[in-house]
């Protein structure tokens, strides 16, 4: 299998989020998961799930919180003990915050910018090391259409929207830092998708129909089939960015 035996970090993996689909879908493809959520019950409810589904699954659970660098340092040491490399990083977890200026609160407003920006940075520079360790280092940042330029989304508070694109100016600036070293650096833009579990066989399988109805959304498969596109290329060819879009009246 093309993931078989890749060592992959994942954050915000919780089993009704799409890093539980995404820790689902990489374990059937044959890699050794190290996954973390909020909670350790959180995280280990997820890495069960998948043993359930995918009995011979190596599958490592860690609590994380992202606003913590306690927390993500801890996580990354007790990884580096249990492995020399790590082959894919996945940046995942976020707070999402809707509203705007006048509604979010001030500990809301916090928590957005120390779990998008400050906690993706701390994360990718202590599991860097285990990065540069591998033969195909790769680093996955889930990010959205919020960070775009031009682009306001509907629901997406401002404070969550300015997260996303620091996230974004982070990785170009690592990426350009890399460049030709080997590691890849890839960003995902999702606009709004239907977070239809892997769980869910039957409706994870399900093709949609373009533009049959408005806000009518692509999937969270659809999300998924643009990571493993990006990591499938030949190792000479990085894409750097993935914008997807909803082919709906909306």
């Amino acid at each position: 299998m093309q993931f078989q035996d890749k060592k992959i970090t994942l954050t915000g993996a919780s089993i009704d989020g799409f890093g539980g689909s995404l820790a689902l879908c990489f374990a059937k493809l044959g890699a050794e998961l190290y996954i973390s959520a909020r909670t350790l019950e959180k995280a280990q409810t997820t890495a069960a799930a998948v043993q359930a589904r995918v009995p011979a699954a190596r599958i490592h659970a860690f609590e994380v919180n992202t606003s913590s660098l306690n927390d993500i340092k801890a996580c990354a040491s007790a990884v580096q003990k249990m492995t020399g490399h790590i082959d894919i990083l996945i940046n995942n977890a976020s707070y999402w915050l809707a509203g705007d200026i006048s509604t979010g609160s001030d500990e809301e407003i916090a928590e957005t910018i120390n779990s998008t920006v400050t906690g993706v940075i701390y994360t990718t520079k202590y599991f860097l090391p285990l990065l540069k360790n591998s033969t195909c280092p790769d680093i996955i940042n889930m990010n959205g259409s919020p960070a775009l330029p031009g682009l306001i989304h509907a629901t997406a508070h401002e404070a969550f929207a300015a997260a996303k694109a620091a996230q974004a100016t982070f990785m170009n600036y690592l990426r350009e830092r890399h460049r030709g070293s080997g590691l890849r650096i890839c960003s995902i833009f999702p606009p709004n998708f239907k977070n239809i579990s892997a769980f869910d066989e039957t409706a994870w399988n399900t093709p949609k129909a373009a533009g049959s109805t408005a806000n009518d959304y692509l999937t969270a498969r659809n999300v998924f089939a643009a990571i493993q596109f990006a990591l499938s290329q030949d190792r000479i060819c990085s894409i750097d960015q993935i914008v997807l879009s909803n082919n709906s009246p909306a």
